[in-house]
């Protein structure tokens, strides 16, 4: 099992220094660093983290084919391995719904864009060029290492896709029900490749809000949980049996930014269904049972808790445990 966190570019590069510092004391592997079109740039904070912290990988999880050209992709990984070789990995998805309304982009067809724009980025970094009916493109140069690619997850046909083709799944689910559905899916879209899904990183990208006092952490975990049930489709509402008045209202209160409202609209069993809440025991369990169901790496993404640096001392302690439990096998 591998342990990485999520950093969101919403804070100046000294803050996330802060972070990153902490997340080698912890024990993480690597960083994957979220893209949204109002926060900082991942690819130029990647850049400045690779520079900073030359023990982690860090990947850029997830651009996405509306906002960003598969040439433009193909570029920024094959730079990016020049400034660190084999620590770079690249995660493509769909984007969020949400933020790509705010910025007048409409989400359309969204597996067929996935599935061309892994084709072409994976067919430039290995061979330097891609060609068909429509384009021909080339880079003039090559990556210094392999840098694989990573399909951000959440529906169903988008799971089966991201076990088709993805070097590693990046299931942005954190609920149990949920994550052992997404295993059921990618082993399906493997098989229909003909490969086995222990041939693939199969990474939960969890979103935490740990803490001793739940109702904090609720209160912490609630823009979370806002973003993440307005950004799904119908089959995720229907599936965990959300109001869909509720929904809409939560959409709207999110367009205006009213957190208060947002919070007392939000009932916390709709968090508690889209984010992890609890202590470090809690999330041991959680992480054990993740393991069980076939998952090889566990990203721990925001808020982490509604006392930042505390919580990521307790998500240390939870992968020291796992560390332990490691080397007495």
């Amino acid at each position: 099992m591998r342990f990485s966190l999520e950093l969101v570019p919403n804070n100046p590069l000294w803050k996330l220094e802060i972070i990153g510092s902490v997340a080698e004391s912890i024990g993480v592997d690597g960083l994957w660093l979220s893209e949204h079109p109002d926060n900082r740039s991942s690819i130029l904070t990647a850049c400045h983290l690779l520079k900073t912290f030359p023990r982690l990988w860090i990947g850029i999880g997830v651009l996405n084919p509306y906002m960003f050209h598969p040439l433009t992709i193909a570029q920024v990984a094959a730079t990016l391995s020049e400034i660190a070789p084999r620590r770079v990995y690249i995660g493509v998805g769909a984007g969020d719904r949400t933020s790509l309304e705010k910025a007048g982009i409409r989400r359309t067809h969204p597996l067929k864009r996935v599935e061309r724009c892994v084709k072409i980025v994976r067919e430039i970094l290995r061979r330097g060029f891609y060609e068909d009916e429509e384009i021909r493109i080339r880079l003039n140069f090559r990556p210094r290492s392999t840098v694989p690619i990573y399909v951000g997850a959440q529906g169903r046909k988008m799971l089966r896709l991201a076990g088709r083709i993805g070097d590693g799944v990046l299931v942005n689910h954190t609920n149990l029900d949920l994550l052992r559905l997404a295993v059921d899916e990618v082993r399906i879209g493997a098989e229909e490749a003909n490969r086995g899904l222990d041939e693939l990183d199969l990474a939960a990208y969890l979103t935490i809000s740990i803490s001793e006092d739940e109702s904090k952490a609720l209160r912490a975990a609630a823009p979370y949980s806002a973003y993440i049930i307005c950004g799904a489709g119908r089959e995720f509402i229907e599936r965990l049996g959300m109001n869909p008045k509720i929904v809409e209202d939560v959409r709207r209160i999110l367009r205006v930014g009213d957190w208060v409202k947002l919070y007392q609209a939000l009932p916390p069993d709709y968090i508690k269904a889209t984010t992890f809440i609890g202590g470090a025991e809690e999330l041991e369990e959680f992480i054990a049972r993740l393991s069980k169901l076939g998952y090889t790496q566990i990203v721990f993404g925001g808020p982490f808790g509604p006392r930042v640096l505390r919580a990521l001392r307790m998500i240390g302690e939870v992968v020291k445990h796992f560390e332990e439990d490691i080397n007495r096998e």
